[in-house]
């Protein structure tokens, strides 16, 4: 009980330094600050809500449950709906995530299901495990950063940027504008992504009854102490999914962007690599001049990592967690590289990760999105037999 009111007051402690260096003037602009609590918003919403990207393809692979894929499917909707919102306004200048649909956005997609499958996270997930997993978060952090820098040539290719389909001045399809754009376009794309959104999860939902006989409901185990249902209990699908669209709709208000995660990872091993003597040219991403808290992309990825700390920090679950994440085996080792290196690469063939070129993507209505996703989960369903195989007769 001592260790876990220890860990309960880091966790409080955490969160009044994190406003302490606001009013220390430490952050670059109050856009990183912001940016900073959307981050800590997010990780920590990721684990009460036992909620991954990789997990969409990887759960049900591994235990045949695609109630992952079935949240997914909820959360984006909403997600298109505060777009939709935004955009009927008319009053916020939003940057919309428009992808090609390109050669590269298959060969991505599979290859970022492939890397997901073997380090078991993505780019979000791999920001998440650190406080739980921490080697095998970190090998495969290393590895994705530089599989982006491996990759970023490929971005400015044609495989990577040529759409085979486009709407009205885009490089890509825009589901609105099939519908001839304006109100009646967005109200279309609505119901567009509703649709297909629903299809997923009922065809996800057939598959599931199918191969385990039921659909296994998420459980809900009820805690006696007040404490206890709001910090340690897991939150239901529909607080998951509100809260995570929640904050990606603030993002928009805050930056007129969305989602994204994969990048920074380059930015942060292009900016070890630099220290080391190779050059910025050579690298290709690196941290601004100010540094990391001048980084808003940056500070946001910070921030998932300190709200998936906090969220065993105030449970009081961190140390145990922490303490089991540090062993690996040896052989573990080489998939997690390898599956860094395939999501990093993967990452700039597709112009995204699972946040930037699904998620946000579907969000906005582009048809690339939903695309990826499928693709995303191939490479999720060819890289799980491999992960069982490896496991099997390698590490054994």
């Amino acid at each position: 009980m001592k260790s876990i009111k220890i860990e309960r007051t880091i966790g409080f402690s955490l969160v009044f330094l994190v406003v302490l260096l606001a009013f220390l003037g430490v952050y670059g602009s109050n856009v990183v600050f912001i940016k900073t609590l959307i981050g800590i918003g997010f990780g920590y919403a990721l684990l009460r809500g036992s909620f991954g990207f990789a997990g969409m393809s990887n759960r049900a692979c591994r235990t045949g449950s695609t109630s992952l894929l079935r949240m997914m499917m909820l959360t984006v909707f909403i997600a298109s709906l505060i777009i939709a919102a935004f955009l009927l306004s008319g009053k916020f200048a939003i940057s919309l995530w428009v992808r090609p649909i390109s050669f590269g956005l298959v060969i991505g997609g599979v290859m970022f299901g492939i890397g997901a499958a073997f380090s078991s996270c993505c780019a979000t997930g791999t920001l998440c495990d650190l406080p739980a997993s921490f080697t095998k978060a970190l090998i495969t952090l290393i590895f994705f950063g530089l599989g982006v820098i491996i990759g970023k040539p490929f971005m400015e290719t044609e495989l990577a940027t040529s759409s085979l389909f486009s709407t009205v001045d885009r490089s890509g399809v825009y589901i609105p504008d099939i519908f001839g754009g304006g109100v009646f376009g967005i109200m279309m794309g609505v119901a567009i992504t509703g649709l297909l959104a629903l299809g997923v999860y009922v065809l996800a939902y057939r598959i599931e009854k199918k191969n385990l006989g039921k659909v296994d409901p998420v459980v809900i185990k009820e805690e006696v102490t007040l404490y206890d249902r709001l910090f340690k209990q897991q939150w239901r699908p529909m607080t998951t999914a509100l809260v995570i669209a929640g904050l990606f709709g603030l993002l928009y208000v805050v930056s007129g962007a969305g989602w994204g995660a994969s990048t920074i990872h380059g930015k942060w091993v292009g900016s070890i690599l630099v220290s080391l003597g190779m050059s910025a040219e050579t690298v290709g991403y690196t941290l601004p001049e100010g540094g990391l808290f001048a980084d808003a992309g940056s500070m946001q990825n910070v921030g998932i990592i300190i709200g998936a700390a906090l969220s065993f920090l105030l449970a009081g679950g961190f140390t145990q967690a922490f303490k089991q994440g540090l062993k690996i085996k040896p052989l573990e080792a080489l998939l997690f590289i390898t599956g860094g290196l395939l999501m990093g690469v993967g990452s700039r063939l597709a112009l995204g990760c699972n946040v930037g070129a699904f998620f946000t993507p579907v969000a906005n209505f582009s048809l690339s999105g939903w695309l990826f996703l499928g693709f995303l989960l191939l490479g999720g369903f060819l890289g799980n037999r491999v992960f069982k195989w490896y496991y099997k007769t390698i590490i054994k």
